[in-house]
């Protein structure tokens, strides 16, 4: 992304050791006449007036709802309510009960623009699965996994995708009435879902996979794109999938897998820059590159105009955590996990193809970015274990699930 950049002037360097003394009076007139014609010509001609340029409208970002175990996706219903879904603490309990992954819908039913009044909050499903990647796949990483995505069917019923692990993976119809259905996919995990604009199939971002799948409502799997390594070998990792309202195609943020450093030898988490948004034609299969040097890429979205929203989940790599590393003590130390915290980032692509404008930055561990019916932006953040001791901005911090609201001001 190109980047703006300030030019030093020269300066000028005099010394009157070296002026022959005999000149110095002449130089001195000079400089005064020159000085007295400059002023007499500005009088006589006044600058023109200069219009200034009219400010583009800034971002609002404002924190909506806190205190979540990991919100991943966002669904917004007719009324204006928001489905979250909760991936949870991570820790994988034995008896159901002490699962921690949720999906909640929240009401704002005064108008007052929050979610924190008396019956405000309801709580559909509280014990879903959940797990950390640290203490599964030993991943050096703080990566909580569970309930990932939502989506909101126009007669009612709600699609849910839970990466709760091994035989825990599933795609939940849920009816209006709560109760869980049939599991219409549970190949691979499934860390964002899109409808097509029909709303009769089901895109999916399969990120163990490396594909993208499309399931029919009747649970019928196809794997649509089977994606290729990325620049320097690694795996593609499509983590987030939006379909652009305008003519059905499908873009894929492709996150990026571990990469070997070839100085070194050893593998790193992944390269900065080497992420990137594809798009996909859903009836050949065929994709071409739609945004590239991204870093971290984890989900997209795309308006009705066909602008583009980016979300990067961190930086660059940090403190990656001993095997054995104890993600509940709340006395360890603050480390970051794997990923650099709150160096996350919120990028618009402008449908005209002008400068991307970065919307949010500093964000903690981003993951998720649902567009509102006003143009409102929805952005979970706060990937990995709650509570547990992060270095923040000002100082240790803790990990804190939160829901951000973007709007652009007038």
């Amino acid at each position: 992304m190109p980047c703006n950049s300030s030019i030093p002037l020269p300066s000028n360097h005099c010394s009157g050791n070296g002026m022959d003394r005999r000149y110095g009076w002449h130089r001195r007139l000079l400089v005064g006449l020159l000085a007295a014609w400059l002023l007499s010509s500005c009088a006589a001609s006044p600058a023109p007036a200069v219009s200034a340029p009219t400010p583009m409208p800034g971002p609002r970002v404002e924190v909506l709802l806190s205190g979540l175990d990991n919100p991943r996706g966002i669904a917004i219903g007719p009324d204006g309510e928001l489905y979250v879904a909760e991936a949870g603490t991570g820790y994988d309990a034995v008896d159901p009960q002490d699962m921690t992954g949720k999906l909640t819908v929240y009401h704002d039913r005064n108008g007052d623009g929050d979610f924190d009044d008396e019956g405000e909050v309801d709580r559909w499903f509280s014990h879903l699965p959940t797990y950390n990647a640290l203490q599964f796949f030993a991943s050096r990483r703080d990566e909580v996994n569970g309930p990932a995505d939502v989506l909101l069917h126009r007669d009612g019923r709600v699609f849910l995708s839970v990466d709760g692990g091994l035989d825990k993976i599933a795609l939940y119809e849920i009816s209006p009435d709560r109760r869980i259905g049939r599991n219409l996919a549970g190949r691979s995990n499934m860390n964002s879902i899109a409808f097509d604009l029909e709303q009769e199939h089901i895109y999916a971002a399969a990120s163990t996979a490396n594909q993208l799948y499309r399931i029919s409502l009747a649970g019928e799997i196809e794997e649509l794109v089977t994606f290729p390594e990325l620049a320097h070998g690694q795996q593609a990792v499509p983590a987030g999938v939006a379909v652009d309202p305008r003519n059905g195609d499908v873009l894929v943020a492709l996150f990026s897998g571990n990469a070997r450093d070839e100085s070194t030898g050893e593998y790193i988490p992944f390269v900065p820059g080497d992420a990137k948004v594809v798009r996909v034609d859903p009836v050949t299969g065929t994709f071409r590159d739609e945004i590239t040097g991204l870093t971290t890429v984890v989900d997209v979205a795309i308006d009705r105009e066909g602008n583009i929203y980016t979300v990067e989940l961190a930086s660059m790599y940090a403190d990656l955590l001993p095997k054995l590393f104890d993600l509940f003590d709340p006395e360890a130390p603050p480390l970051h996990g794997g990923y650099l915290r709150f160096s996350g980032k919120v990028t618009l692509y402008p449908a005209d193809g002008s400068q991307p404008r970065v919307l949010a930055q500093g964000l903690d561990m981003p993951t998720n970015i649902t567009i509102g019916p006003a143009h409102e932006l929805y952005v979970s953040v706060g990937q990995g274990t709650p509570g547990r001791p992060i270095p923040g901005p000002d100082g240790p911090t803790t990990i804190v699930g939160q829901i951000l609201r973007i709007t652009m001001e007038p």
